[in-house]
Parts: structure tokens; sequence; C-alpha cells
């Protein structure tokens, strides 16, 4: 079995406090694991506004408790209180991360814009986020990013195409079952997309009530593949603080049977990208989350 622990940093708080402990937790465990971090302003009050948008977010958002564990700071930021800087606020953190082994990738520029506007702002507004987001990683490790994570799961042709051109090792913007490459408009792009195929822990606690941390690590070993890779998105802002207890009971369990844990750049260094399936990126929507994200689609070519 492998799992990839996808680590995704939305908040300031979540890079200054949560970053930490999961890093501490990881390397106790000896276990590897990827960082997507976003690079620029914590503008998280300003996603109050889906409850406007996006049918069953403010039930989520109560079932979740997430006032409790994002704090007050973190839900206004943006709005009545300023934004806050995320990755160059702490690049000493970024750069221990590095120093210890871990990957790390670029998580968007303002997660909030690209989650809530990325159709809005057109192929200029794509442009101007990953060129600001891929100059701030620049600044902090001293190298280009060689991986991208959308916000939120969301991506669309304008985005795909743009980053295509950059020429990554790879992508982890949508959902699904295993590494393929996206097809747009009939053109079949290079960069290997490495999809989330677990339902991450907000979207759990969002549908279902599972009593304690015991159920929760058991729920998603029921869900691990014994034959195929297991990709994990979790949050610095979630398991890196509130519920890092039960994360690390998940962390041990797997570790118990045998599962190899993966960073997505060694996924990435492996692949044949001439035989992964060709196919396209759909919108869905999914059981405990709000609003749509992008997914792996039907296959149109099997392989090259």
């Amino acid at each position: 079995m492998e799992v990839a622990l996808k680590i995704d940093v939305d908040t300031h708080q979540g890079l200054e406090l949560g970053v930490p402990r999961i890093a501490s937790m990881l390397e106790s465990e000896g276990v590897a694991a990827s960082f997507y971090i976003a690079m620029g302003p914590d503008n998280s009050g300003r996603a109050i506004l889906r409850v406007f948008r996006n049918r069953g977010f403010i039930s989520k958002m109560f079932r979740t408790r997430a006032v409790s564990m994002y704090g007050a700071r973190t839900i206004l930021s943006g709005t009545i209180l300023p934004s806050r800087p995320i990755a160059l606020s702490f690049p000493g953190i970024i750069r221990d991360l590095k120093a210890h082994g871990f990957e790390i990738g670029v998580h968007g520029y303002d997660h909030v814009r690209w989650q809530d506007h990325l159709d809005k702002i057109g192929e200029p507004g794509v442009s101007n986020e990953l060129g600001d987001a891929f100059e701030a990683y620049r600044a902090i490790l001293g190298e280009a990013p060689r991986s991208f994570a959308a916000p939120g799961w969301r991506t669309n042709d304008a985005a795909l195409v743009a980053l295509d051109a950059m020429a990554l090792d790879y992508r982890s913007d949508t959902r699904g079952i295993a590494p393929y490459r996206c097809i747009v408009e009939g053109r079949v792009l290079a960069t290997p997309e490495i999809p989330t195929t677990l339902p991450t822990l907000d979207e759990v606690m969002g549908r279902r009530e599972l009593p304690d941390d015991g159920a929760v690590r058991d729920f998603y070993l029921s869900l691990c593949k014994p034959d195929a890779l297991n990709v994990h998105t979790i949050h610095a802002e979630t398991e890196g603080m509130g519920q890092l207890e039960g994360f690390t009971a998940l962390v041990r369990a797997l570790k118990e049977r045998g599962a190899k844990f993966v960073q997505l750049r060694e996924v990435a260094a492996q692949l044949n990208r001439k035989k992964l399936p060709v196919c396209e990126v759909i919108r869905t929507t999914l059981p405990g989350r709000a609003g749509w994200i992008s997914s792996q689609g039907p296959v149109r070519i099997a392989s090259e």
C-alpha cells in the first residue's frame, strides 16, 4: 500500500501553528509528506460569501466547528481585520521543511480569489496569480517550484494550459482515482495530474457522525486500497491543530499495516507519461463539500 500525504496550507495560522506540529509528528514517525503552501495573502474572511453561493456551506461550518477550529482572527481576515501574508510571514518555517526533507509545492497565491473567482479572473488573472505565487516561492527557497496544487480542487482550461506551459513535474489539482494526463479542447497536456483519491476530514465531518478518533481512523483504513496509490489531502488548519491526535493515530495505524509513505514528487518521477490514460477534467460535487470541484473524468485515450 502506497500512501501520499498531501498537506495543504491555506492560512497564516495554518503555517504558523499547524505546519510545525504536523512536521514534528511526521518526522518523529519517520513519515514522508508533501506540503503545498498558499504563497499570498490570507483572505479567509472573504470565504464567508460562500454562504450565498454554495448550498450547504453554512451547515457545514456548524458541523465542522469551523469558527472554533480556525479562530476569529482567521475567520475575519481580509474583511473586518486586514489580511496577513502567509508564506512570506514565515519563510523560516518553509526553509526548515525543505531542510528536513519534506517536499514543498505551490498552493496558489490568493487561495480565496482562486477558489471563488477562478472563472471570473480569466487568462490574465490566472497568469497573475501563478506569477505572484511562483515569485514568492523563489524568493523564499531560491529555486523554481516543480509542482502545483489548485486551491479548493478548482481548475479550468485557462489554468490547465498555463500550468502546462510551465513544464512542471506534475500537478495535483483534481479529485480522482489514479494519475492521468488532461485533455483540453482536443489537446493532450504533457504535465501529469496526480489527483487526491480519499475524502478530506472536513468532508467526512460534514456528512457523517464519527464518535471518536478511533472511528475516524477505522473509516480511513477501510478506504485505503492495498494495491494502489492512496493520496490523502489533509489541512494544516485541521489535522495540524485540533485534529492532530486523530491524524497521528491514523498514521500509526497505516504504518502497522505496512503502508509505504511516499512524496508526490517520487510518484511523478516514476510515471511514464506516454502510458498514462488521457482524461477529461469535469466539474462535480462531493458529499460533505459545498460547491463544485474539478474531477478526473472519462478516459479519452487509454495510452499513447
